[in-house]
């Protein structure tokens, strides 16, 4: 009876169904398009890469009831200095640790802004962004690396049997690691409390803006790593090329189901959102629309997501399913009522 229950539990998941419709999507554009060549398996595999790593990293903030608008371009950054240490020479043991440096470095004076001057996330990340444009106008040569040797390009480029590069396998690494601290680590409980009350959190003796600035620097490594992911296939590094990403992040963290007032929400909910995204891109490239049509579709997948998180999915699930006890997810565990 047990097993039962969980099975119908995992049944009614938002999780479940998403990946359902994300999978039903996934063979109606393989039977349909040139997605089911290699080239264009491995395309869509290195797009979820660097997505799925920042849409993390976009979650944890999302849990504390924060943001980053500016993680597009610190990751544009974080991708110039990299590729800028490779061109000189050094290999990847060097360059990836720059890359996260930089994330960490641009993530923390975010996170100092928002905790000890007590400006609004958005407000802080806009003017951050704003802030990065310039600083890209004052790079060497524009904020372009051009002529990237193989010591910077051979991990993006690779891949393993056939289909899956290995920034993807890379990525999976990262989700797994992320998905065990989320549910074990003592920390992860800290910034589900302060997301879900940050005042309640005080009187339980958890420090609010310490456990929001640790958050930032967190999303600033995964934004470093991200970095890594994305720019290592390209011959070229413009560090302007990753602007505007933040709302694909933004995207696949809401439509994975992450509350953006905080405490709600959990990485396996945005690993699925990552897949359907990086999925709707890859097709609307297949039937030819333009980029700009991109940004408003994300636009309204926010909308609808947001529109649908309001939605009493219990209710709903109790007259497809029977009066079966009502899920709670908090802190990556499901509990019942």
């Amino acid at each position: 009876m047990k097993k039962q229950n969980k099975l119908v539990i995992m049944l009614k998941s938002r999780e479940f169904i998403l990946g359902l419709f994300t999978l039903i999507f996934f063979i109606i554009l393989f039977a349909t398009t040139n997605f089911k060549t290699a080239a264009g398996l491995q395309a869509y595999f290195r797009d979820i890469a660097y997505i799925l790593v920042a849409s993390i990293a976009m979650t944890i903030l999302f849990l504390t009831g924060n943001t980053d608008l500016s993680m597009g371009t610190t990751m544009g950054l974080a991708g110039y200095f990299a590729a800028y240490v490779a061109k000189l020479g050094f290999e990847w043991y060097i360059f990836i640790p720059v890359a996260i440096i930089t994330g960490l470095i641009f993530a923390g004076i975010n996170g100092v802004i928002v905790t000890v001057f007590k400006v609004p996330a958005m407000v802080a990340s806009l003017a951050l962004m704003t802030i990065h444009m310039g600083l890209f106008t004052l790079l060497p040569a524009g904020g372009w690396v051009e002529n990237m040797g193989p010591n910077f390009t051979l991990m993006g480029s690779t891949n393993m049997l056939t289909y899956f590069p290995v920034v993807f396998i890379i990525a999976l690494l990262v989700f797994i690691i992320s998905v065990i601290y989320m549910k074990s680590s003592r920390f992860s409980k800290k910034i589900y409390a302060v997301g879900g009350n940050a005042h309640a959190s005080t009187l339980a003796g958890i420090n609010p803006d310490k456990t929001v600035f640790i958050t930032y620097l967190i999303a600033g490594a995964l934004v470093g790593i991200a970095a890594v992911l994305f720019y290592t296939n390209k011959q070229m590094v413009q560090a302007n090329s990753s602007y505007g990403m933040e709302m694909m992040f933004i995207t696949t963290t809401v439509v994975g189901g992450t509350s953006v007032a905080g405490g709600k929400g959990n990485l396996w909910g945005t690993f699925v959102g990552t897949f359907l995204v990086a999925l709707l891109t890859r097709a609307m490239i297949f039937f030819g629309l333009q980029d700009y049509y991109s940004y408003a579709f994300q636009g309204v997948i926010i909308i609808i997501a947001v529109l649908a998180s309001a939605i009493n999915f219990s209710s709903i699930s109790k007259k497809l399913f029977g009066n079966n006890k009502e899920v709670v997810c908090c802190g990556g565990n499901t509990n019942e009522k």
